[in-house]
């Protein structure tokens, strides 16, 4: 019997080799002569490869927020290109139709004068006209094109010769041009003055009216819609974001939902937070999650062999009663003195004790590739199902008896029950398959070598493993075994030969293991001053598996500090055993070391816990 506390249980299952099948090479097609190749479509060009990556990486909840931003703010654009094209529009022929009044007014009385040869009529016109405040000029012209009348009285019996000018000379009806005055902005209107009765034309009429003021007003209303639009983009930014929140937090929770349920851990659902298709979504993961858990808690009332036959035959046409031969080693442990011991307990304290030993034998003959046929009271039945795997029923007996061992000295050194096993081993071909009847049926073994199995369990004294003939000779110098006499039993008509299995290779342990992800720190022999963390995954108290992120030497000193409330945070000195990298951390085995009594019982007592409660309604 062996003690390696990092050997076998510390050490991480190994990686599976990646096998990238390569694809088998695509056959030359060949062009048929007859047919002319055909010239391939030109391919549309593919967004840069950064880009798309970079907008998938961009969470959902930016995405929805700056959709609803950027529709907002070509909305608000929109909004003010068609307003103030429209206002534009409005104030200019406002404009327009004021400088038109001020020109027919003027072409009126220039139409007096120009038959009268009197200018002071006009230039009186003149000065009522300028007294309006967008009014910066006012003429007129006779039809040589001479200024007749002016604003400026220097500029009388003056040619203007711009192009502004000679466009008004030539107008026969009412005309509006945007020009300069002094370098401000001028909208210029002309008025032809005509003598309807000869259709004479006498000269023109023109008013200059400064744009400053139509600009200034055109510039206040886009300040006030800017900052008008800068509150609503504001205002629709916090409702985007507001909004994006509360479509994707209950998306964070089904995510977070899947990745507790990718650990396996079916104890949690996701709260239901809205009756919308979300919400509706998360009731049906809810409902997967409870239908997962009662999927799982009906498989423990069933063995393993009645599930895979289920798994294998799922059509119910083929689930029918009947069995075939298989080779197989049954395995029988019984709890020595049971009856007695039951009797001095309540029920209670019973079904509690017995289901610590029950599980330290399950967990163990599940390791060795067996399955629980069925428990019976205080008396468990596996099978180890094909020819070879006789060692793996011997090893998985073994290190029973050695985890019992070391159990019973923890349980008696805290003044609880202990329990003694006898466990009795035979192989040999029986049927398998369901057997029972129409309405119940249960898929197990029966033959004679079971029987023998049970019978070799009747006789095993308490801590002892005896093995059939059957099981001694296929495995020949794997284990030491002492031969005993041979024995009859009920139903046979010779003795069966006996063999006390005493020790076997490649097992077994002395110490059961029990999985963890609690937290630990430690610090390295000589480095008191600096303090590491890890993550216990597996402990016993022989040693216990590490994951680290910076890597740790093999033989190195250590103080590791546990923080496991059920251990009472205990400190322990340790030396490292193997160390191994996987993909970005280092997982190290420890040995423990100066483990004193009382902390090692304590550890075993934990590691054989059975953790009977599943926790409903805890919600993420």
């Amino acid at each position: 019997m062996t003690d390696d506390p990092v050997r076998t249980d510390t050490e991480l299952e190994s990686e599976r080799e990646a096998s990238a099948a390569s694809q088998p090479p695509q056959p030359e097609i060949k062009k048929s002569a007859a047919l002319p190749a055909m010239p391939k479509p030109e391919a549309a060009p593919a967004a840069p490869s950064w880009l798309v990556h970079r907008i998938k990486s961009i969470s959902l909840r930016y995405k929805i927020a700056g959709t609803l931003i950027i529709i907002l703010s070509l909305a608000v654009a929109s909004l003010g290109v068609v307003t103030f094209a429209r206002q534009n529009a409005i104030l200019r022929n406002e404009m327009k139709s004021r400088a038109a009044t001020l020109a027919h007014q003027l072409a009126n009385a220039g139409k007096e004068g120009l038959l009268t040869k009197q200018e002071m009529p006009v230039f009186s016109t003149i000065t009522d006209i300028l007294n309006r405040d967008d009014v910066v000029y006012a003429m007129v012209l006779d039809k040589g094109g001479r200024v007749f009348a002016h604003s400026d009285l220097s500029r009388k019996g003056s040619v203007p010769g711009e192009a502004s000018d000679k466009a008004a000379l030539k107008a026969e009806g009412l005309l509006f041009q945007e020009t300069l005055f002094n370098d401000d902005a001028v909208l210029d209107v002309t008025m032809p003055i005509m003598l309807k009765a000869m259709n004479l034309k006498l000269g023109v009429a023109r008013v200059g009216l400064s744009q400053r003021t139509l600009n200034e007003s055109i510039g206040r209303q886009k300040a006030i819609y800017l900052w008008v639009a800068l509150g609503f983009l504001a205002g629709g930014l916090l409702v985007s974001f507001g909004l994006a929140r509360m479509i994707t937090k209950p998306l964070d929770s089904l995510a977070e939902g899947i990745k507790v349920v990718g650990r396996g851990d079916l104890r949690r659902l996701v709260a239901v937070r809205s009756d919308d298709e979300i919400g509706n979504l998360t009731n049906a993961f809810n409902n997967m999650i409870l239908n997962l858990r009662e999927k799982l808690l009906m498989e423990k009332y069933l063995s393993q062999s009645t599930v895979a036959s289920i798994k294998e035959h799922r059509d119910v046409a083929q689930l029918k009663l009947g069995g075939e031969r298989k080779y197989v080693t049954a395995l029988f442990s019984d709890a020595r003195g049971f009856t007695s011991l039951a009797e001095k307990m309540s029920p209670e304290d019973v079904v509690r004790l017995m289901n610590v030993y029950l599980n330290l034998q399950a967990q163990v003959i599940h390791q060795f590739g067996g399955t629980i046929d069925k428990f019976v009271g205080d008396e468990v039945m596996a099978i180890f199902e094909g020819r070879g795997n006789e060692i793996n029923a011997v090893r998985a007996a073994v290190e029973i008896q050695s985890y019992s061992k070391e159990l019973n000295a923890a349980r008696a050194a805290a003044g609880e029950k202990t329990i003694s096993i006898g466990i009795g081993l035979n192989s040999g071909e029986v049927v398998m398959g369901n057997m029972g009847s129409e309405d119940h049926m249960d898929y197990t073994v029966i033959g004679d070598n079971i029987n023998i199995a049970a019978r070799m369990c009747g006789i095993a004294q308490p801590g002892q493993v005896l093995a059939s003939k059957a099981i001694a000779d296929p495995i020949g110098g794997d284990a030491t075994m002492l031969d005993m006499h041979p024995v009859m039993v009920k139903g046979k008509d010779q003795p069966i030969g006996v063999a006390e299995v005493v020790t076997v290779k490649g097992g077994s342990r002395r110490y059961m293991r029990k999985s963890t992800d609690a937290t630990a720190s430690y610090t390295l022999e000589g480095f008191s001053d600096e303090t590491y963390t890890a993550y216990i995954k597996n402990i016993s108290p022989a040693g216990c598996l590490l994951m680290v992120d910076s890597p740790v030497g093999i033989g190195s000193k250590l103080n590791l500090a546990l923080n496991l409330l059920a251990l009472d945070n205990m400190t322990v000195r340790a030396t490292v055993y193997h160390a191994r990298k996987h993909e970005r951390a280092y997982y190290i085995g420890l040995c423990f070391e100066e483990l004193d009594e009382e902390a090692r019982h304590r550890i075993i007592q934990w590691t054989h816990q059975v953790n009977s409660e599943i926790v409903e309604g805890l919600l993420l």
